[in-house]
């Protein structure tokens, strides 16, 4: 008999908690035939001990499932809402299952790097091939994603390192800086302020101005923010550039100037000048971020390589 009492979430959560997915998955495989010995030939089981298995589901949960009769089973009420609940439970096992072995088999073949373009330009000439040279035998994948997803895939275990910009919000990450580079002014090689070898903040006053995106672009939206407050700069924004070859792009175009960090000098070309500013030029950190219990070997030589490479972490315009 079951209870026909209220059964309190309490005591629901606790047998819930007892039950073992392959229950969940006799049951799913029974709802769906509506029929005990098709069912349990599909399980591989014996009729009597699915049946079993099926009534020791019911009495844990103090409820009944199923309404059974000689000629046809029937989920009842209660039998539909656990249906859909079981198959979200079976499907979340599964892709625990599936993201654990993927991260198994991820690090026995190799190493996967989330990146910002400072890093492309910055570090990876001088770091990926000494790692390739110490360890050829190991995989290693790169992925340019912006800041903002670079945490959230270091948490989900779909990159081991994250070259990236502040903020890191989560207690279980662990990162350190691993450049610091001043902001440049770039300009349009036309504009009047190209011919000045430094430029004043002031100079900049009421000029169009070229922002970054603060969703992509992390720390080095706050950071020109800090600066235009400070010296009083009042910035015309004409467009907003979600990435910084757009923003390069949109200077290019003669549409305005844009603060970028100095790595971008490189990627600049003919029609763009970069100029360092005059008085205490605002300062970006690039960050490597790692998940603090990751303790691959390859990911510590990656680490080992960047700490003792020959980078100039304080890059001076």
């Amino acid at each position: 008999m079951y209870n026909t009492e209220i059964v309190s979430c309490e005591t629901i959560l606790e047998g819930y908690l007892r039950m073992e997915l392959r229950h969940l998955r006799y049951f799913v495989t029974v709802a769906d035939e509506l029929n005990f010995t098709r069912a349990a030939l599909l399980l591989h089981t014996a009729q009597p001990a699915l049946s079993q298995r099926i009534r020791d589901l019911e009495n844990e949960l103090g409820v009944q499932l199923l309404e059974r009769t000689n000629r046809k089973v029937e989920l009842t009420e209660a039998g539909k809402v656990f249906l859909a609940e079981a198959r979200v439970t079976l499907a979340q096992a599964g892709r625990t299952v599936s993201r654990t072995l993927d991260a198994a088999r991820r690090r026995d073949r190799g190493v996967t790097i989330g990146f910002v373009p400072a890093a492309e330009a910055r570090i990876f000439p001088t770091i990926l091939h000494q790692l390739a040279t110490d360890l050829p035998q190991l995989n290693v994948t790169l992925r340019s994603l912006p800041t903002a997803e670079q945490e959230e895939a270091l948490l989900a275990d779909e990159i081991d390192v994250a070259f990236m910009r502040r903020p890191v919000h989560s207690a279980e990450l662990a990162s350190e800086v691993v450049l610091t580079e001043p902001l440049v002014v770039l300009l349009p090689t036309a504009h009047p302020l190209a011919k000045l070898e430094r430029i004043a903040p002031e100079m900049l006053d009421g000029e169009a101005f070229i922002s970054s995106d603060p969703q992509f672009s992390g720390q080095l939206y706050s950071v020109v923010e800090e600066y235009c407050t400070k010296h009083a700069l009042h910035r015309r924004v004409i467009q907003v550039a979600s990435n910084v070859l757009l923003n390069l792009n949109l200077v290019r175009m003669n549409l305005g100037y844009a603060l970028l960090p100095a790595y971008v000098s490189a990627l600049a070309g003919e029609s763009i000048c970069c100029r360092p500013l005059d008085r205490e030029p605002p300062y970006l950190d690039l960050l490597m971020v790692r998940r603090a219990n990751n303790r691959s070997a390859a990911l510590s030589r990656l680490l080992e390589l960047v700490r003792n490479a020959a980078i100039d972490r304080d890059t001076v315009a």
